[in-house]
């Protein structure tokens, strides 16, 4: 798990994309309105409160990891524990790239039908996030790719790229504050680059991210609201 002095040295290096905003209609690098993406893919609904007990994801101490993990110590990236709803089905991979994600989760205020009526509602429409590496260098980028917000996208400096889905949630005790930590499995990959290999990916250790507070309706509709966050990413493969 990535350490706070880490956290804050990355965090310091990229405030400017730490800071909450308002921009314009559109909003993300995932723009799909779907309010249950997955936040990185999600509208973060925690998948039924699973029993928080704990679970080795398997595949050892270290992987064959991104070069640019070369000069991190073996605990970068050694095999995290996670909630036995985070579990990776096989439990046969090994950490390829841990990344420390910087950046925002992005929401539009949109108009909405329920069966109540029309109402105005904060959707997610993607993260908009830089991937770290141990020594705080940006190694690739987080968004939604072309799938929309459902879809999301990691991206590494080589142009490789991996696209995802989530397959479940968990919200930590006391962490109702934050995004869920996710377990996503990789539906598409391009590229050359060590992040291709992918299989699952987990997003884990949480802060910041959640749907706005601000108030939605017809006077905001249509504006964006960026929700700074952070996370640690491990990817897994063979």
């Amino acid at each position: 798990m990535i350490k706070w002095g880490l956290r804050a040295a990355v965090a310091a290096s990229s405030v400017g994309v730490l800071l909450l905003g308002q921009a314009c209609s559109g909003g993300g690098d995932n723009p799909d309105a779907s309010s249950d993406a997955s936040q990185d893919v999600a509208s973060h609904p925690d998948s039924s409160q699973p029993d928080s007990s704990t679970t080795d994801s398997g595949g050892g101490d270290s992987g064959g990891g991104d070069a640019s993990d070369a000069g991190c110590p073996s605990s970068w990236t050694a095999t995290p524990t996670v909630p036995t709803a985070l579990a990776i089905p096989d439990g046969g991979t090994t950490v390829l790239i841990h990344a420390a994600g910087v950046g925002t989760q992005n929401y539009t205020c949109e108009q909405v039908t329920t069966d109540a009526g029309s109402t105005y509602q904060w959707i997610f429409v993607g993260p908009e996030a830089e991937l770290h590496d141990c020594n705080a260098n940006v190694i690739g980028h987080h968004f939604a790719s072309d799938g929309g917000a459902g879809a999301p996208e990691w991206m590494t400096v080589d142009n490789a790229y991996i696209i995802g889905k989530k397959t479940a949630a968990f919200t930590p005790d006391g962490g109702a504050g934050s995004v869920p930590w996710l377990l996503l499995q990789t539906t598409s990959s391009g590229g050359t680059g060590p992040i291709t290999a992918t299989e699952w990916v987990h997003r884990l250790d949480t802060d910041g991210g959640n749907t706005p507070t601000s108030t939605c309706d017809s006077q905001s509709s249509g504006t964006t609201q960026k929700v700074g966050y952070t996370a640690d990413y491990y990817f897994y493969g063979p």
